[in-house]
């Protein structure tokens, strides 16, 4: 192929990461247990080894201004802006994983090659507006998502939650496809930009096919958000998951589900005026049931990880709100809350590995006490809780402040009233963890189940939620510079109505 520089500069970041994922199999053909032990490590750090190039080579496009393309696929300042939150999320699965495999007994290296194809998908997602392509990136990252969930076959409800996610997934995809095929349909063009213009110019925008194929675009999109009434799947999957792959699934694909949400509506769709007002009356409803359901529903668990699916549930009808506003200030707190996201619940999920909670012992009667026994662990689980509760100073009081106040300056006060009381629900569940880690004492059952089981070493765990621990912290004092720093400059250079 001749390529020129800017295309191969284009692709560079998708080729690494599926590269190193291809390469990740053929280490695993070697079955000699004396070699098992170098080869385990050698796959890790290969995992590593491409994350950490391709998210040194976006850093560099991002520091140099580079915006390289390839025909439809347009690596902008929002592509490596959403590149580098997801090698983010996918450095520190990798490190939990570590340790949480060995708890579970269960390495295997086809976990690794299926994160870093994730990976891949998920750059191409949000890399462009060419529906084909978008197509290619949505399966290419949730066909190896729907396995990672089911990867621990040990366990029998990894199988089912892999099962549900698959057919839940499949029939959201289906949804996607007849959307857009309905759009190429009404306008000949694969290209959404070039699609609306088209629908414009022949003054279809509010003709039945189109607006069904809008809406069938948006059922995509928010099965992948997990917004209701597209989330059913959620807390199965997230229960049936091993942690880091929890952690990754919850943060990754919401946040490049919403900046490619982001291209599309209003970006692509931005001429088309009368379809962006009615999807967006339709997200404005389908936030404020997001939020009741989740919150409400989250109350009563006794999983912690089924408590964080319905919290994730419930953080996605934060994150849609800003799209209800549709100002770029909104639209900077949303990037700047899935920065802070990020590290909340990465850190939530490692928390779980770091105490040594595999399985099925991941409920608030196993976190009794273990504050104490493990503080500094204490500590950062406090720092995630109250973040994800809204209590200032933490980082998520400022990303949730940040959509607030733009729906107030937008007239949507009835909406900010209801984001501020589902967050004064939330603290109920996100302070009953706090309670079981510093104010219960163990059982008497689990002390002796602790005193018979070897001490619990996981460092990577540990220091990864440690470093995620700062980054909520640092949140809360740097919002500033990384909405308007980080979040403006993505968003400018991504979305041509921000210009």
């Amino acid at each position: 192929m001749n390529l020129t520089p800017s295309q191969w500069a284009a692709l560079l970041p998708l080729i690494i990461p599926a590269l190193g994922a291809c390469l990740i199999p053929l280490m695993a053909l070697d079955k000699d247990q004396a070699t098992a032990k170098w080869i385990r490590a050698a796959m890790y750090g290969t995992a590593l080894l491409a994350v950490g190039a391709s998210f040194w080579y976006l850093t560099n496009l991002w520091n140099t201004g580079g915006q390289p393309s390839f025909f439809q696929l347009r690596m902008d300042r929002l592509a490596q802006f959403t590149g580098i939150f997801v090698l983010v999320a996918a450095a520190l699965a990798i490190l939990q994983s570590w340790d949480h495999f060995h708890q579970e007994g269960w390495v295997k290296g086809e976990t690794l090659s299926l994160l870093l194809f994730s990976v891949t998908g998920m750059i191409l997602f949000a890399s462009t507006t060419h529906f084909v392509a978008l197509f290619l990136g949505l399966e290419l990252f949730s066909i190896p998502l729907y396995a990672m969930v089911g990867t621990v076959r040990a366990r029998t409800e990894s199988s089912e939650g892999g099962m549900k996610y698959f057919l839940t997934g499949a029939v959201a995809s289906s949804c996607f496809l007849m959307g857009g095929v309905l759009i190429y349909g009404m306008s000949g063009s694969l290209d959404l930009s070039a699609a609306a213009f088209t629908i414009k110019a022949q003054g279809l925008a509010l003709d039945p096919l189109v607006l069904v194929g809008a809406a069938l675009l948006l059922v995509g999109f928010l099965f992948k958000v997990s917004a209701a009434p597209f989330h059913q799947w959620t807390p199965d999957a997230y229960e049936a998951s091993p942690h880091p792959v929890a952690g990754f699934m919850s943060v990754a694909t919401k946040g490049v589900a919403l900046i490619a949400l982001l291209r599309v509506f209003p970006g692509s769709f931005g001429p088309l005026g009368a379809v962006g007002v009615k999807m967006q009356a339709v997200v404005a409803v389908l936030a404020m049931v997001t939020l009741v359901l989740g919150n409400l529903t989250a109350l009563v668990q006794s999983n912690v990880k089924r408590m964080l699916a319905y919290s994730s549930i419930s953080h996605a009808g934060y994150l849609l709100l800003g799209l209800v506003a549709g100002t770029p200030a909104a639209y900077h707190g949303m990037l700047f809350y899935l920065v802070i996201y990020l590290a909340m619940n990465m850190g939530a999920f490692g928390l779980l590995t770091a105490f040594g909670l595999v399985g099925e012992k991941t409920t608030f009667d196993d976190l009794r006490g273990l504050g104490w026994k493990r503080p500094a662990m204490g500590v950062a689980g406090a720092i995630f809780m109250l973040s994800l509760a809204g209590i200032p100073p933490m980082g998520g009081f400022y990303g949730k402040y940040m959509i607030f106040r733009e729906l107030v300056g937008t007239g949507h006060v009835g909406m900010a009233i209801l984001g501020v009381l589902a967050s004064l629900v939330s603290a109920y569940y996100y302070l009953r963890l706090l309670v079981a880690l510093f104010l219960q004492a163990p059982s008497a059952e689990a002390e002796r189940l602790a005193s018979d089981r070897p001490a619990v070493h996981a460092p990577l765990a540990g220091a990864t939620v440690l470093v995620c621990a700062v980054i909520v912290l640092a949140g809360g004092f740097l919002q500033t510079f990384l909405a308007d720093g980080f979040a403006r400059r993505a968003l400018v250079d991504g979305l041509g109505l921000l210009r």
